[in-house]
């Protein structure tokens, strides 16, 4: 997808980045399919970046420094295509990779710097007092823009704090305007600017001084921001998998100092651009489609031929999967092998020895592997006949996605057992009734 079709692209964010809790992530207003920018505490600084899906056989040749094989050929081209880079061949994709990964961790995520960045195309400098810094995004009163505005069309005005922010502002809706301007001006650069573009010759002292912080201050930082993000990301807490982050653009407020030389106007530290960089990732994530990934147990056991019916019954309602059934030598039993989801596996024994009437023996349970659940946690029903099949939202009383839906159900099960805000177990439809609805 290339970032003119980004920017002119009409279709609407994830639904889990417009309904509680997962909306009331920090800096979620400056997010937008999958790209984020984040300002610094203090407004010092800002960066933007990309989150996009990364193949495991990608991860794997790049943990080993090397493409060993050709298996990841077509992920290169489709990664290369998304990245927007010139080259057109797998190899020479993966080693403008390669050159700029700045952290790789061990389940399936990296971080990298495009060239744009580190040669200086994409970085920004923007001159600024000490009462100023870096454009900021504001989240209106009605929580659906940047300001809000009254019956008359006229904007409502903030002479206090914002956002946090110790600075004073004589207008919200002037400094939002700056913001999204500010906005539009990056995404025009990358638009402009490949994933391999260099910079231009006559790079202005500003931008020249932007790209001198980001090596000696900011950098430094960005790979324990990186794997703090990716240790628990915002659906339910927990390890983020085959995802790559692309840093774009950095900004940093300038203002002169006493030798003539641009220096950043306000102070500066690693723990700041760690936070930032955290948030910034985990706005990106909750604006791209979300799947959860689950472990996988391989089980086996012996049944006769009785028991294959109820074996087979309970397999199939706990999501299993048998790879072979054959029999065993001298006897009338069968060795089956299957692999079954670990979140399902909980009362199995008990479940088999009393549909089968202890025909079967006691499953052995080993971990297999990790696999992707393909079922989408927010999905709700849109079209008449999905309607027709599911139900209206509002009849079966669930606020985010149908009753039956599993993903979901893991994802509140895990959040209420880690003590996280869960949304409520029973809605109220018509208040002035007094009516509730159960999930």
């Amino acid at each position: 997808l290339d970032f003119a079709q980004f920017c002119e692209s009409k279709t609407t964010s994830p639904r889990q980045s417009s309904i509680p809790p997962y909306n009331e992530e920090e800096g979620l207003e400056s997010a937008k399919l999958g790209r984020s920018r984040a300002v610094l505490t203090g407004r010092p600084a800002a960066i933007s970046l990309r989150a996009i899906p990364l193949s495991s056989k990608i991860h794997s040749a790049l943990k080993q420094g090397k493409l060993a094989s050709d298996d990841a050929d077509d992920d290169l081209l489709t990664l290369g295509k998304a990245l927007g880079s010139a080259s057109s061949t797998p190899k020479g994709i993966f080693e403008q990779i390669l050159e700029r990964v700045l952290s790789i961790d061990e389940n399936g995520n990296a971080m990298i710097a495009p060239p744009s960045l580190s040669s200086g195309a994409t970085a920004i400098g923007r001159l600024a007092s000490k009462d100023e810094g870096v454009p900021i995004m504001t989240k209106a009163k009605n929580g659906s823009g940047t300001t809000e505005n009254d019956d008359n069309g006229n904007s409502d005005t903030n002479h206090g704090k914002m956002n946090g922010d110790p600075l004073e502002h004589n207008s919200t809706h002037n400094s939002a305007t700056e913001a999204v301007g500010v906005m539009e001006e990056i995404r025009g650069m990358i638009r402009d600017r490949r994933f391999d573009a260099a910079a231009d010759d006559d790079l202005s002292e500003e931008d020249a001084a932007a790209l001198e912080i980001w090596n000696n201050t900011m950098k430094g930082s960005v790979a324990a921001g990186f794997k703090l993000a990716m240790s628990a990301g915002p659906i339910c807490e927990e390890p983020v998998r085959s995802v790559l982050i692309v840093l774009e653009a950095v900004e940093v407020a300038l203002e002169k100092g006493q030798d003539g030389k641009y220096q950043c106007s306000k102070p500066l530290s690693g723990g700041m651009m760690l936070s930032a960089l955290k948030s910034a990732i985990r706005c990106a994530l909750l604006t791209r489609p979300a799947r959860l990934v689950e472990s996988h147990l391989k089980l086996t056991l012996h049944s006769s031929m009785a028991g294959l019916g109820p074996l087979y019954n309970v397999l199939s309602k706990r999501r299993g999967k048998v790879l072979d059934d054959s029999m065993v030598d001298g006897t009338d039993l069968i060795l089956l092998t299957a692999t079954l989801p670990h979140a399902e596996a909980f009362g199995l024994a008990p479940e088999l020895f009393q549909k089968s009437s202890g025909e079967v023996t006691a499953p052995e349970l080993i971990f297999s592997h990790w696999a992707r659940f393909d079922e989408d946690p927010f999905w709700i029903p849109t079209s008449l006949e999905e309607r027709e099949d599911f139900g209206e939202i509002l009849n079966n009383g669930d606020l985010s996605t149908g009753m039956d839906n599993t993903a979901l159900n893991y994802i509140r099960g895990v959040r209420q057992r880690k003590g996280l805000l869960v949304d409520s177990s029973r809605t109220v439809v018509a208040a002035e009734k007094q009516r509730t609805l159960k999930r």
